[in-house]
């Protein structure tokens, strides 16, 4: 069986560290340069007809960088009727109905929208459709969104494109790119959209269209909350891979990729000190540690190569951009001491810097010294970088603080050309908390098994739920079994489970539920032809027919091979 448990943060000092644009695409037509801002058909024809101001006024009310309310758009749309006679073509109520989306205005996005059924590509209509249902939080605006994938042609191909790009890895982008290159009949574009919401929906442990809902719900409140602002684009960034022209700056890059941080850390800047923040995300292995900062500006965040990037005194310009070894063999050593201090709760590697910097402040054999240690630590960040950007940084929304093993069993299936896989896991019970209930015991367990091929076209969201009653107390090496099956095709995936401790409450309202979450790869052997073939083998006690892996077969098996009480054990195979 293999063994899992929950692991928490590690010091990186131990060993070697383990690394969006658009909420609302505002394309309204067919266009020879597609844009993020740009209103299409509705701007044109303004344009042509004379009213020019309009116009550039329709651009920056659907402009991401703007921030648009009720009142805005009202005013707008009373100087269209004036000047120009009013919405009129299904284009222009597409515009509209994007405007009222841009303000979070649902009711009066619907409406408007209402109004360019049949009177914009169906692909079109449907997408912003989507957009709507899912601003409602409506996981049903899916539907919508993938019958648009289905049926869409270059142009909402792209805007489905600018939707997603946030999420893409770099390898993901490049084939995006050469996607582009195939004739319209050889793209399958959707083909690829599926493939790159299966990747996230199982590094997330969601079905998928949960996972499209939640995408949408961060790139909303990152619209809201982390837009970019000024012109200085991101560096450390961009150099990891990620588009250089999204409207977020790097904390929205982080949180449209990864949610929410796990903990936070503060320095409000000083003399020396620029102004900063540090986002760090429980994974298993380790702490992902993200340090942001302003650099300089007013209005944007951004990640940084270095914590000792926002020290600003000793340089010749004073650039935090510039390199960081001169500044560090005449340090004041009480504000770059207190600097890495209020990391300290994030990695105690971080306390181990800011006590060199204090005690040895002055010494230029010791400033060299603490200039190795920052070398590490880019490292670490450049390794936390690019998780964040060049791969799928996602989990599972639980703790890491349940307990489990896990074994597979592989058996014949019922249909030919499938292999029926049985998950047999046990839940550490010690790590679980009970619910009295009618004077008994009860642990209970939800769990979501996720199955992933290697080409990411094939995805499997099942989910299980599980519970043990019990008169008296569990002993430390009792658990909770699971069971769960699946009918595969033959081949290599990629598999997680999560579990999640159904009892069990936080204290805090933002807290993970208690659980826990595993991945590995797996091989289903094809079991389906003629000639003769082992399955797996499973040492059990008799279940007397209460459970079976297939038809015919009836056994008990678990994790720990258990016999029953008199010790015989039953041998089952094909």
């Amino acid at each position: 069986m293999q063994d899992i448990s929950a692991r928490f943060r590690h010091s990186r000092g131990a060993g070697t560290a383990t690394a969006f644009a658009v909420v609302l695409l505002l394309l309204c037509a067919p266009s020879p340069s597609l844009s993020q801002s740009m209103p299409g058909q509705a701007y044109h024809d303004l344009l042509s007809q004379g009213h020019d101001r309009l116009a550039r006024d329709l651009t920056r009310r659907l402009d991401l960088r703007s921030r648009p309310d009720r009142d805005d758009i009202e005013d707008y749309l009373d100087r269209w009727e004036d000047e120009a006679g009013g919405p009129e073509s299904g284009y222009d109520w597409l515009a509209v109905a994007r405007m009222w989306l841009r303000a979070g205005e649902v009711n009066r996005a619907e409406s408007a929208l209402r109004r360019t059924e049949g009177r914009v590509p169906e692909a079109v209509y449907r997408f912003e459709r989507a957009r709507i249902a899912f601003l409602s939080g409506e996981v049903d605006g899916a539907s919508d969104y993938w019958r648009a994938c289905e049926i869409a042609d270059e142009t909402a191909t792209t805007e489905a494109w600018l939707d997603v790009e946030v999420l893409a890895t770099p390898d993901e982008l490049e084939t995006w790119n050469r996607l582009r290159t195939l004739p319209a009949a050889d793209r399958n574009a959707c083909a690829f959209f599926r493939r790159l919401w299966n990747r996230r929906a199982a590094a997330s442990g969601t079905a998928v269209d949960e996972r499209i809902l939640a995408h949408y719900t961060r790139t909303r409140y990152a619209l809201e909350h982390y837009r970019r602002r000024g012109r200085v684009r991101p560096r450390f960034s961009v150099r990891l891979g990620r588009p250089a022209d999204a409207v977020y700056d790097d904390r929205g890059l982080l949180f449209v990729r990864m949610g929410a941080p796990d903990d936070v850390a503060v320095h409000a800047g000083g003399e020396c000190i620029e102004p900063n923040v540090s986002w760090a995300y429980e994974r298993p292995g380790g702490v992902r540690i993200y340090h942001l900062s302003l650099l300089g500006g007013t209005d944007d965040w951004y990640l940084l190569e270095n914590l000792a990037m926002v020290y600003r005194c000793g340089s010749l310009d004073g650039n935090p951009i510039g390199t960081i070894s001169p500044l560090l063999l005449r340090i004041p050593a009480q504000p770059f001491h207190d600097l890495y201090m209020s990391r300290m709760g994030l990695d105690p590697a971080y306390a181990r810097i800011a006590n060199h910097a204090l005690n040895f402040a002055g010494n230029d054999f010791a400033g060299l010294r603490l200039a190795e240690e920052l070398t590490d630590e880019r490292v670490w960040t450049w390794a936390d970088g690019e998780y964040a950007v060049a791969t799928v940084p996602e989990r599972p929304p639980v703790g890491l603080n349940v307990n489990f093993g896990l074994e597979w069993l592989g058996f014949r299936a019922l249909h030919p050309g499938l292999t029926r896989i049985w998950l047999n896991g046990l839940v550490e019970a010690s790590t679980l908390t009970p619910e009295l209930r009618n004077g008994r015991d009860v642990y209970r367990v939800d769990v979501v098994w996720t199955l992933l091929d290697e080409s990411g076209s094939f995805y499997r969201h099942i989910p299980a739920s599980f519970e043990l009653p019990t008169d008296t107390v569990l002993d430390e090496e009792a658990g909770l079994s699971i069971r769960v099956s699946a009918d595969l095709p033959p081949g290599a995936y990629r598999w997680m489970l999560v579990v999640a401790d159904v009892n069990a409450t936080g204290e805090r309202d933002d807290e993970k539920p208690a659980g826990g979450y595993a991945t590995g790869d797996l091989l289903v052997r094809d079991m389906s032809a003629d000639l003769p073939v082992l399955s797996d083998v499973a040492v059990s006690p008799d279940s007397m027919g209460t459970w079976s892996p297939a038809r015919g077969i009836s056994l008990n098996a678990t994790p720990a091979h258990v016999t029953g009480s008199d010790g015989i054990a039953f041998i089952y195979y094909e």
